[in-house]
């Protein structure tokens, strides 16, 4: 299975203090009005619009839901094709701090790169910061300055790229979360999870953007994945469940996990590109890898 991306890092400055740590965290109603500032549309919504069949807003918000009717059962509704990493902000004072997020574009979403680029600059402005540059991550974690809108040689990462996180334990190995994991059972929010949980939320998420977004069905046994996510044990854990100025925000920590883990390192090592869980596009379920 293949998976393709291209990451995106914008520095910027903020220009006046801001007393929330998480005021840059995104909702998805602040980034659809950014991209459609970006398109210089003035439209509410779509219907009806002559520009549609060559807009890059219904294929990245539209989210149309398959004809194949397996495809339907197996993927559902398409994700998003962008993921978003947003720092805290710093105590204050800040005005004066300088930050840095990144924007991960999957698949088919990197044609529509110079939008995605105007966009994100609006929503940073918007949230009272200035953007000083934006660079292009390649592989290896190097990074080249992105001139301009219609950079033309954006560089592409992928799922079969070495991975900076170096060789993954086929036995025992820890996931550290970073921003809140959101994954809801049942309608609600989990306060603990295991990896089966993970497993099967990854399988999820990472299949069914690389079918609705590269084209390709991934060659994935998943029945036989989730049998065996179930004898994956978890050793330790220091993971909580925390709340974001006074609202339910997910769970944080790191978490050690035993058992048969090789089956599982592309997708664990895909997860990390693509985050996991309720409101990854948007900066959660953001996660590292440790030994």
């Amino acid at each position: 299975m293949e998976l393709h991306y291209a990451r995106l890092w914008f520095s910027f400055v903020l220009r006046d203090d801001i007393s929330d740590p998480y005021a840059l965290f995104a909702g998805r109603s602040e980034f659809e009005d950014a991209f459609r500032r970006a398109l210089s549309c003035k439209r509410g919504d779509c219907q009806g619009c002559t520009a549609l069949a060559r807009c890059a807003f219904p294929v990245t918000f539209g989210q149309q839901i398959a004809k194949d009717p397996e495809a339907v059962r197996r993927h559902q509704k398409p994700p998003l094709p962008f993921i978003f990493r947003f720092p805290a902000l710093p105590p204050l004072p800040n005005a004066g701090a300088a930050c840095e997020l990144s924007l991960t574009l999957v698949g088919s979403a990197v044609q529509h790169f110079a939008v995605y680029l105007s966009a994100v600059r609006f929503l940073i402005e918007a949230r009272r910061g200035t953007v000083v540059a934006v660079h292009a991550e390649s592989s290896g974690g190097a990074r080249s300055v992105v001139a301009g809108q219609d950079h033309p040689a954006l560089p592409l990462l992928g799922s079969l790229d070495p991975d900076m996180t170096g060789p993954l334990s086929t036995e025992t190995l820890s996931l550290r979360f970073l921003t809140p994991l959101k994954l809801v059972q049942d309608g609600r929010l989990l306060k603990s999870y295991t990896f089966a949980h993970l497993a099967r939320s990854l399988m999820r998420r990472v299949s069914s953007l690389a079918y609705h977004y590269e084209g390709d069905e991934p060659d994935l046994d998943y029945r036989w994945l989730s049998q065996c996510s179930e004898d994956v044990r978890t050793i330790a854990s220091d993971c909580r469940f925390v709340s974001w100025n006074g609202r339910p925000a997910g769970i944080l920590g790191v978490a050690r996990f035993q058992g048969d883990l090789e089956p599982f390192h592309l997708l664990l090592r895909l997860g990390v590109a693509t985050h996991l869980g309720k409101g990854a596009p948007f900066g959660f379920g953001s996660y590292r890898l440790e030994p």
